[in-house]
């Protein structure tokens, strides 16, 4: 189990700005997605025809991860972690 970290209180106040392609989130994001459509599209493209189910689907997909990446770029405050979980606790965290 690794023992909590404290948060550096002066690294949480700077915020420093990132490309969006610096991001884990969106790459995360970005390759859930692809791995999530690819068989859609798959067995699309082997029955030659794209079902109105399979649209849907990819529709679904793609909001989930649209959201997913809004979420991320407009997250402005820090996030903890439950006890017992990797990051930091709420105990860690600035008052």
């Amino acid at each position: 189990m690794q023992t909590p970290t404290p948060v550096n209180e002066s690294a949480l106040s700077t915020h420093k700005a990132k490309s969006i392609f610096a991001s884990k989130t969106f790459w995360g994001v970005v390759f859930t997605t692809v791995a999530a459509i690819a068989p859609i599209l798959g067995n699309a493209v082997k029955e030659q025809k794209l079902t109105v189910d399979a649209t849907v689907n990819i529709v679904i997909i793609l909001c989930g991860s649209g959201a997913t990446v809004a979420g991320r770029v407009q997250a402005t405050q820090p996030i903890y972690t439950p006890q017992g979980l990797p990051g930091p606790n709420i105990d860690s965290m600035p008052s």
